[in-house]
């Protein structure tokens, strides 16, 4: 699978910008804040900002709980992802996203 990752910090409009890197990169399915989504719809996952701590919305947003990780990735295998844009506050969350769904990239 090809992965594609955007990397910036909290409140830089990477989930804004997110909408045209996919486009441009022929990319249908993003990885953000917890969520998968596609298009303008979530497939699967619980949205980081929904957490009441920001704790547990690092957690989300990395995928730390099992069920969660599996949600995403049966998701990605159900649509036939081929590509997917993976957003995040450093390179190092991006990978641990990647690694959580058992992503190459």
């Amino acid at each position: 699978m090809y992965v594609c990752a955007l990397v910036g910090a909290s409140g830089t409009g990477k989930s804004h910008r997110s909408l045209w890197v996919a486009k441009e990169h022929n990319i249908e399915f993003v990885i953000d804040d917890g969520l998968l989504i596609r298009g303008n719809s979530v497939l699967a996952g619980k949205s980081a900002k929904a957490e009441k701590t920001r704790i547990a919305a690092i957690r989300t947003a990395v995928l730390s709980d099992d069920a969660h990780a599996f949600e995403l990735r049966n998701a990605l295998e159900e649509n036939h992802a081929e590509k997917v844009l993976i957003l995040g506050t450093s390179d190092a969350m991006v990978q641990k996203i990647a690694n959580r769904l058992g992503l190459e990239n």
